[in-house]
């Protein structure tokens, strides 16, 4: 049996781009070309762990597309006779309204999960723990009034005591759990202190499934002795650039158990390039080269120069010659500022409030500006769940 394990399509409009849909129909070509490649495959379920959209909070028109697009995918598999089961991701991201509408769709061979629960397909039961966060237990009498710390702590059992009972009610079958967290022994490519805001699903609450699927973390890999995360099959940021899109397939053997194997989708590129003085004047002489890496992909600059240097480079002039070169999106050409203590003390001070001062601070480390939104949208969260 294959089994196919996707995760964090994120359909979505406003992505950096040439056209504010630019970036969606990326994502439905990359989405089509899973669904394609899943039915040449013959996979026979399909396991989609979370996100499917990029925001939560979007108006009807907008939500609308995005809604249509991940059914049409669900449709796709559905009249080639593949069962797919459906999680709801990260609240934040995906909005449970969206899911209980597709669900109302009653899709054949599609299963909508947006509350712990099981299902089987054959002799292999399937345990869904669809994604949450903090905000997911602020509300609970029990949480109330704690300390982070005991906050994680009481999250991250929870989560365990659900993995428990789904284990308890298993059948002799296989067992696989699907969900949308983060692992504790997974390369998460963030600061270990935001995980003090994450629900964590331990490698002991793991180890109680044959095989775990999870979304959420973009970067696709083998955690632990038998916990999968699919990846993103299309890149969204400058933070995927180094990411390989794709996602799993799972093939299960009565003899052999479980043998994984990742697919790479075509996904958008995206390119940074990094420029010091020597560069600039390169460029100012006409000796740099042709830019043959940066065909159809999001680029941006970021460069270090003297002002003598600065006074003389032209950005326009840069910027039309990368979209000559066949650049698909040129997103910024900026200048690094040099990190010294004084410009640091000059733009992050105890004055300014913490939304500006994490832009300054974000800008200062050379975050483009959907990280620093992104940045903020996970601050603001969280300073209302503190409240």
């Amino acid at each position: 049996m294959k089994i196919a394990h996707v995760a964090d399509s994120h359909w979505g409009f406003g992505y950096p781009g040439p056209t504010p849909a630019a970036r969606f129909e990326d994502i439905t070509r990359s989405m089509d070309w899973v669904a394609d490649r899943i039915i040449e495959e013959e996979c026979e379920l399909v396991l989609f762990a979370g996100d499917a959209f990029k925001d939560a909070r979007v108006f009807i028109d907008r939500a609308t597309a995005e809604i249509q697009a991940f059914v049409a995918w669900l449709r796709k598999l559905s009249a080639a006779g593949i069962e797919v089961v459906v999680i709801s991701g990260t609240p934040s991201h995906d909005a449970i309204s969206a899911y209980h509408l597709i669900r109302e769709m009653q899709i054949p061979s599609v299963q909508v999960f947006t509350e712990p629960d099981s299902t089987a397909f054959g002799d292999i039961t399937i345990c869904c723990l669809p994604g949450m966060n903090r905000s997911s237990f602020a509300t609970e009498p029990e949480f109330a009034g704690l300390p982070p710390h005991e906050f994680h702590r009481l999250m991250t059992e929870r989560i365990s005591d659900d993995c428990e009972c789904f284990a308890g009610h298993c059948g002799e079958g296989p067992r696989i759990l699907m969900s949308h967290l983060t692992f504790d022994l997974a390369d998460t490519g963030f600061e270990d202190a935001l995980l003090q805001n994450e629900p964590i699903l331990t490698d002991e609450a793991a180890s109680m499934f044959d095989l775990v699927c999870l979304g959420h973390i973009h970067r696709p890999q083998k955690a632990g002795s038998n916990v999968f995360y699919s990846g993103a099959p299309e890149r969204h940021n400058f933070g995927d650039e180094r990411t390989t899109p794709g996602f799993y397939i799972h093939e299960f053997s009565e003899d052999d158990g479980f043998y994984s194997k990742f697919i790479e989708t075509p996904a958008r590129r995206f390119k940074t390039i990094d420029w010091c003085d020597m560069d600039i004047a390169a460029w100012l002489d006409g000796q740099v080269d042709e830019f043959a890496s940066i065909k159809e992909a999001i680029v941006r600059v970021r460069y270090s120069c003297s002002e003598e240097l600065q006074k003389r480079f032209d950005r326009r002039s840069l910027e039309r010659a990368l979209y000559d070169a066949g650049a698909f999106f040129v997103a910024e050409i900026r200048a690094e500022v040099e990190r010294t203590e004084r410009i640091r003390d000059a733009e992050v001070t105890e004055d300014l409030g913490p939304l500006t001062a994490l832009a300054a601070w974000a800008a200062n480390q050379g975050y483009d500006s959907a990280e620093i939104s992104e940045l903020q949208a996970m601050t603001t969260e969280l300073m209302e769940e503190s409240l």
